[in-house]
């Protein structure tokens, strides 16, 4: 081979694929060394690799006996492959380039994928890496396929064994087959019958029938060994060659090498190494001494013929061997993978089981048992067989275990004659048995999965023991809110309406017996209420502790909706019954509220009306059952709607505040304005402050919403203009006034801008009032110049003695007074003089009221007659206009 000393390069490219020919010349040879000219082709099939080169270069056309050929190099020099020119122009047709607005991919074509031995290695998506590791170059594994072509390639593909064995196994049937094949054209010579060769020919059909059933079962038949050497002998004798005769047997002899036993093996090579002398000798050729059967073309073959089957014989269990290997540890990591996963204990046997199953059918002739420590049981109990019948599960085998325990198991497995202990744990053992002696790699596997197997019990069962303490009571062991919750979804979802019941259940006088008796006490009468409600629990009730003295019971086979109300109360007649404990007997009670699930009454709804339920049982006595109706409950319903939401009013800023004037009576000014807090509810509409405040009280949120009031007023207020000692009123409820709370005040109003001299502190006549540390608080805020009033004066019961031990700077008269006699309501304001105090009439609604207070000493009138309550913009565009007090004149004028 020659080539010309410029260089001829072969330009794969991605824009356009151009037959190699074009341009080139025909060259003689020279005998000079080719000239390696390198052409880099950027391919790339995104933009993370367009700047990645393929380092094909292609160099120096020569010809070979008048046949031209290219050089296919790598970068550097290194030879790749040498091609016929005729065979890179079909390259046109097996590669493509697309061209995208940013790159091109080549893609390859069928050819190239099916090759096995493909000198563009570089190019082949399949088969690149693997020949670019032999020749030290880098991979590209961005050239891809076409994928119709992809999807036929990998199909066949995907036909071939996916072993090494299954594949050389194929690989040694095809060429015997194709040998056979050859051979049929090949049989007998003069003197032979036809109806030999037929016999001659059909035993060469039998043989590759033979070869190609073993090849597809995976196994031999039986019979196989004894039938070869035989129908070898029968199909040799027909062959004129010796040379063929000695190929037939070893290519037999090879492909059977892979298969079987070593005991069938051996018979077989034998039975054709001894096949092959015979056929000789029989044949007429050898009668015309054409070939001898002790000649040594004959006998020399004979030890070579055997030492390729004992060769090949090696490396099938070695590859064996190996390929059992992997699949053992492959199975010892999937079990390990799905023992992670496994949800309980019974799973993870099972999984165990399985594995083994998969371990012995690779190892046949063993079985395994495991043996448990089992409570109560005089020995040890066969837990886990397998490779024996399930009987023998539950079997009691002695302590001391025989050196051979082949006798406890001889009923069921007498062939296994052979036994391997070990000990897995202090209460486990593990034995493994077979036909024959247990090799180290079938017993370190077994062990390895039965060491598998117990870590994975341990686990499940430390999981499920952690899960059971995190949902369970670890006092009584009933569930817990969150597990009883789910039960309480899974029956309102799947149970019908009318079969679902929840009581809500509060132990009644359960703080007596623990303050009187301990908390030891307390713990036994919590385990017996529990144990009491298991019992009207039934089979398919669940009863839950919530916390404390609250309990829930969920009943879920009701066939009335009233059965509920009945067990309920033979529950409550249950509890109230005495009790007794260690060291004393006590008695306690229980309100129990019910729920009974209706169309669409979800979970939330079914929890929240019966916990209003027991809330009115607690409220109406003790020892009582509740049944929740909407039309009994619904004020409760309401209240326990606005509990749950008002920690999220403020945040909502569904707190509002509306401003109320009240005027002097003698001038008709503005002396001051009420703020009056509202909570604007979106669904039960304004909820007044009075409410707002009782709901804050029993929430513990009075202090946060009575803040957030002063925080709003002061910043609405703190520019209003003053006027003639205009100030604003803002409403405490007496439970407020705790220690601390004046400071917090001062420093609100402080922050907000508001001066302390325009402030008066609204607080309703209660019982709270007579506090001492109440009374400290408002003398606090009286030194700063803050008045205090009394809201709703005359309807509480604070007497006289009690209103001279707090200053009082204003009485804010109830409007009830105007509706009753005038000497009532003179009473009244008379207080006011005594106190030397402002005194504001409240509820000024008719003309008629104004005409009564203008004949009285009372100081000024607030009501809607007079003003609205205003938001803060309307009581500054008041205050501008400040209409006139309705009547003929003022009371002075």
């Amino acid at each position: 081979m020659s080539s010309s000393p410029p260089a001829v390069e072969a330009v794969i490219a991605a824009q356009a694929l151009k037959p190699v020919t074009q341009g080139v010349p025909t060259v003689a040879a020279t005998g000079t060394s080719p000239s390696f000219a390198d052409h880099e082709a950027r391919v790339s099939p995104d933009a993370e690799h367009r700047d990645t080169h393929i380092p094909v270069t292609a160099t120096g056309l020569g010809s070979i006996r008048g046949r031209r050929f290219m050089l296919i190099a790598c970068r550097g020099g290194r030879l790749t492959s040498v091609l016929p020119v005729e065979t890179l122009c079909l390259l046109r047709r097996w590669y493509e380039a697309r061209r995208t607005s940013h790159h091109h991919v080549i893609t390859a074509g069928p050819l190239c994928l099916l090759c096995p031995l493909c000198p563009l290695c570089l190019l082949c998506p399949l088969c690149r890496n693997a020949s670019a590791d032999r020749r030290g170059l880098t991979p590209y594994p961005y050239i891809r396929p076409r994928p119709a072509e992809r999807h036929i390639v990998m199909g066949l593909r995907h036909r071939l064994p996916a072993t090494t064995l299954g594949r050389i196994r194929l690989a040694m049937v095809t060429l015997s087959c194709l040998f056979l094949v050859y051979q049929l054209v090949d049989i007998g010579g003069a003197g032979w019958s036809n109806a030999w060769q037929t016999v001659t020919g059909a035993t060469i059909v039998l043989i590759a029938t033979m070869l190609v059933t073993t090849s597809v079962r995976g196994r031999p038949p039986r019979w196989e060994p004894l039938v070869t050497p035989p129908l070898v002998l029968v199909s040799g004798i027909a062959m004129v060659p010796s040379f063929d005769l000695i190929t037939l047997a070893s290519g037999i002899a090879a492909v059977q090498s892979f298969y079987g036993s070593t005991r069938s093996w051996t018979i077989r090579t034998i039975g054709c190494v001894i096949a092959i002398p015979t056929a000789v000798a029989i044949s007429p050729y050898s009668a015309d001494r054409m070939t001898a059967w002790n000649s040594w073309a004959v006998l020399a073959d004979m030890p070579q013929m055997l030492l390729v089957a004992v060769v090949l014989r090696g490396i099938y269990v070695a590859i064996r061997s190996q390929e059992r290997a992997g699949a053992r540890a492959m199975i010892l990591a999937r079990t390990g993978s799905l023992l992670l996963s496994a949800p309980d204990v019974e799973t993870v046997h099972q999984i165990g089981n399985q594995a083994a199953g998969e371990i012995l059918a690779l190892n046949p002739g063993f079985a395994m048992i495991i043996l448990r420590r089992q409570p109560g049981a005089d020995g040890l109990t066969v837990a886990l067989v397998t490779g024996l019948p399930e009987d023998v599960v539950g079997r009691v085998v002695p302590d001391a275990l025989p050196a051979g325990p082949g006798p406890l198991f001889a009923d069921v497995a007498p062939q296994f004659q052979h036994w391997r202990i070990d000990d897995l744990a202090v209460d486990s053992r593990l034995l493994v048995g077979g036909v024959k002696p247990v090799p180290d790699h079938v017993f370190d596997v077994l062990r390895s999965l039965c060491n598998q197997v117990l870590l994975g019990e341990t686990g499940r069962r430390s999981h499920a023991d952690l899960d059971h303490r995190a949902n369970h009571d670890h006092l009584t062991g009933l569930p817990v809110r969150a597990l009883f919750t789910q039960h309480l979804f899974k029956a309102v979802e799947t149970r019908p309406p009318g079969t679902v019941a929840l009581l809500n259940i509060d132990l009644d006088d359960f703080k007596k017996v623990n303050d009187t008796y301990g908390h030891s006490a307390g713990d036994e009468l919590l385990v017996e209420v529990a144990f009491r409600l298991r019992e009207a629990a039934g089979p398919a009730g669940v009863a839950s502790r919530f916390g404390g003295d609250e309990f829930a019971l969920l009943l879920t086979s009701l066939n009335d909706p009233t059965e509920a109300e009945t067990i309920a109360k033979a529950l409550c007649d249950r509890l109230v019954q005495p009790l007794r404990l260690a060291d004393v007997t006590v008695r306690v009670g229980a309100s129990i509220g019910v729920a009974v699930t209706e169309y669409a009454v979800t979970a939330t709804e079914l929890t929240r009306r019966a916990d209003i339920a027991m809330y009115s049982a607690k409220a109406r006595g003790k020892n009582r059952v509740r049944l929740f109706t909407p039309g009994e409950h619904g004020n409760v319903a309401r209240h326990r709607m606005l509990e749950d939401q008002l920690p999220h009013a403020i945040d909502r800023d569904e707190i509002i505040v509306r401003y109320q004037p009240y005027r002097d009576l003698d001038t008709g000014a503005c002396t001051g304005v009420e703020a009056l807090a509202e909570w604007a509810h979106p669904v039960l509409g304004t909820i007044g402050w009075q409410e707002l405040s009782d709901v804050a009280e029993r929430t513990g949120d009075l202090a946060g919403v009575s803040g957030y009031v002063l925080r709003k007023v002061c910043a609405e207020l703190a520019e209003l203009p003053a006027g003639d000692g205009l100030r604003i009123g803002i409403n405490v409820a007496a439970h407020s006034l705790l220690p601390g709370f004046a400071d917090g005040m001062l420093a609100a109003v402080a922050a907000g801008g508001l001066s302390l001299d325009r402030v008066t502190l609204e607080i309703v006549e209660a019982e709270q009032i007579d506090d001492p540390a109440a009374h400290e608080q408002l003398r606090v805020l009286a030194g700063h110049g803050v008045w205090i009033a009394l809201d709703d004066f005359g309807t509480g019961y604070v007497s006289f003695a009690s209103l001279r031990s707090f200053p009082i700077h204003q009485l804010k008269i109830d409007s009830s007074f105007l509706t009753g006699s005038e000497d009532a309501l003179d009473l009244v304001l008379s207080m006011g003089e005594v106190l030397d105090t402002h005194t504001v009439v409240q509820g000024v609604t008719e003309a008629e009221y104004l005409a009564r207070l203008r004949r009285t000493t009372a100081s000024a009138a607030q009501g809607d007659l007079l003003a609205s309550p205003m938001t803060a913009g309307e009581l500054a565009a008041w205050l501008v206009a400040l209409p006139p007090l309705p009547g003929p004149a003022l009371r002075h004028a």
